[in-house]
């Protein structure tokens, strides 16, 4: 270990990569080269302050080292004695540095004084395997986490651990990603994941927000079926697609989306839960069994639309109060309309229409779609009531008068 740590110092040395965040140039770390880094003196590591000790300190954490030795050559404490900085450069290196905090479940320093220098050995214990640490993501703004966590989704995956520069926010922004980035992927969106949610290092005490900088962040995902049975109906869907792929031929105009619009209403009917009691509220539900809640066939829609390149989004919102989702198409000419695929007359309506028919969303969040209603009412996603149990049909109101279902028809690429 001493012979490799030698090599690689005396090469960082060679190509100039001192640095205070770290001493090498990881895809987790921030490098910023200065002149004052510690120095390799044979097979240990040399620091004159107390900067260049935290580095030492920073640099084993990054290498994923369990044992590394300082010695401090001409070296004046910057607290009450040596012992009181090596304490704060490990405390530092655990709890305010990002990889350690997420990485790291103790350091253990021991200082000696040898004639005419401190020889500090570091003992490093980790709670994470260098696998893990070598998959963390670096990423930065909001639009790189969410498709970072989009490709999480698409394969079922168990967690996403990100390197996020500039990051402020808090575990409650990370969970609404999740749950746009679900509604971004409906092939997968196969049920909505329990999502847990870490930052490291965590909020300063008394503060309600992280100050800026770096954070590692943490997102656990568990599924309500098994990743494997998910991956099953994902390519049992995207075949039933493909099956399909003469009738998805269209344009992103008004026939083009009304075309999908009577597709989906040709495959699928409305429905709360299928004959055994289950929610429908998938694309899957809706184009490969037949039956979506409006959940489902607002996500059933936006996968038609993505299959055929129009651009389209799952709106979350209420219709008299209740839940209810739909989704707001663009066309090629740059307009904007709702479509609802649980109603007959739900095809390309006006904000205005929607709004006077009982529906509210956050107009923020969304494009405008043609005429605006008078009042400019909002209801943001945490206004939304959940109930504690799924109501049953006649507790939801149903859309235009009609029926729990709405038409009886055969699944996407079968014969009716």
């Amino acid at each position: 270990m001493k012979r490799v740590l030698t090599v690689i110092l005396a090469l960082a040395l060679t190509l100039g990569l001192g640095g205070c965040a770290s001493m090498l140039d990881h895809n987790y770390t921030v490098v910023q080269p200065h002149e004052d880094g510690p120095t390799s003196d044979g097979d240990v590591i040399t620091a004159e302050n107390y900067q260049q000790l935290e580095d030492a300190v920073i640099y084993f954490v990054d290498q994923g080292m369990s044992y590394g030795v300082v010695h401090l050559s001409n070296y004046t404490p910057t607290q009450s004695d040596v012992e009181a900085d090596v304490d704060a450069a490990c405390l530092y290196a655990v709890q305010e540095y990002p990889l350690g905090a997420y990485a790291v479940s103790y350091i253990k320093p021991q200082t000696s004084y040898i004639v005419s220098y401190y020889e500090v050995s570091v003992y490093i214990s980790y709670r994470r395997t260098q696998d893990q640490v070598n998959s963390i993501v670096s990423v930065t703004g909001t639009s790189a986490i969410r498709e970072e966590l989009r490709d999480t989704l698409r394969t079922f995956g168990a967690e996403a651990v990100l390197r996020v520069t500039y990051f402020n926010e808090d575990e409650e922004f990370i969970q609404e990603l999740v749950r746009q980035a679900y509604y971004d992927t409906p092939e997968a969106a196969l049920g909505m994941p329990e999502v847990t949610v870490s930052i490291y290092p965590g909020l300063p005490e008394g503060e309600e927000t992280a100050p800026g900088g770096v954070r590692i962040v943490e997102i656990q995902l568990s599924y309500p079926e098994d990743p494997e049975l998910l991956q099953k109906k994902k390519e049992k869907l995207v075949s039933q697609l493909s099956s399909a792929a003469a009738h998805l031929e269209v344009k992103a105009d008004q026939a083009g989306i009304r075309t999908l619009f009577d597709l989906l209403r040709n495959t699928a009917q409305y429905s709360l839960r299928d004959s055994e009691g289950h929610k429908v509220n998938t694309a899957y539900a809706a184009l490969v069994d037949g039956r979506a809640d409006s959940e489902g066939m607002a996500l059933a829609y936006q996968l038609l639309c993505q299959y055929t390149g129009i651009e389209c989004t799952v709106v979350s919102g209420t219709l008299d109060g209740a839940p209810w989702y739909w989704n707001i198409v663009t066309l090629a000419d740059g307009e904007s309309r709702h479509v609802d695929a649980t109603r007959v007359d739900g095809f390309a309506l006006q904000d205005a229409e929607l709004a006077a028919q009982g529906y509210q969303w956050n107009r923020e969040d969304f494009p405008s779609c043609g005429i605006q209603p008078a009042s400019e009412e909002t209801v943001l996603p945490s206004d939304i009531p959940v109930p504690s149990e799924v109501p049953v049909p006649s507790e939801i109101p149903t859309p235009s008068g009609e029926g729990e279902t709405l038409m009886s028809v055969g699944v996407l690429g079968k014969e009716k």
